[in-house]
């Protein structure tokens, strides 16, 4: 898809963004303490109703400090520094939209679920900046990997220009090939 977008007039540049790896654990606190304080005052009157996997993640969560939240906020500000300052000589920033094509599901996952952060954190890559930093983001997809699992790119934009992050994935959208998936219900059917 890239050389598409060559072909079409854009230029590529490379950026550099410090505290990656920071950022990806400091989404996860934020995100976890954050759930974690949206759900305390009725999840144990619904523990029942969430798979073991949510609850694992909220037993999790319920781990994490206020010393640990404010940590991860002040890594997020570091990251928003990072992308004003890589984003100052480009339009946007583009990445795959996950570190991994979709993983299979195991056959033990139903009907509890399945809690497996790593693969999670890992599919999760490259959407957790825009996420942790407040920039228009968007996902579209871009091609098949060999086995027919679909492949996605993200553009990440400069704040208030989700238009230009709209053309970008209409561009790509009138580029790629799209196939039906293996298994495919047709929720219309019928109707």
């Amino acid at each position: 898809m890239l050389n598409e977008f060559v072909k079409m007039g854009a230029s590529l540049h490379e950026v550099s963004i410090p505290d990656m790896e920071a950022a990806r654990v400091a989404h996860s606190v934020t995100i976890l303490s954050e759930m974690y304080q949206s759900m305390s005052a009725t999840f144990a009157e619904h523990h029942q109703d969430h798979g073991l996997d949510v609850r694992t993640n909220l037993a999790l969560a319920g781990a994490l400090t206020a010393s640990d939240y404010v940590q991860a906020q002040r890594v997020r500000t570091r990251l928003i520094a990072g992308f004003n300052a890589a984003m100052q000589d480009v339009d946007m920033i583009l990445t795959p939209s996950t570190g991994l094509v979709a993983p299979p599901i195991p056959n033990d996952a139903l009907p509890d679920g399945n809690s497996d952060l790593t693969t999670t954190i890992e599919i999760m890559r490259f959407a957790t900046q825009a996420n942790l930093t407040g920039q228009p983001a968007i996902s579209f997809p871009v091609g098949y990997n060999p086995q027919g699992l679909p492949i996605g790119m993200q553009a990440i934009g400069h704040a208030w220009q989700e238009a230009s992050l709209l053309g970008l994935a209409l561009v790509a959208e009138q580029v790629v090939e799209r196939k039906q998936p293996v298994l495919y219900y047709d929720l219309m059917q019928g109707i």
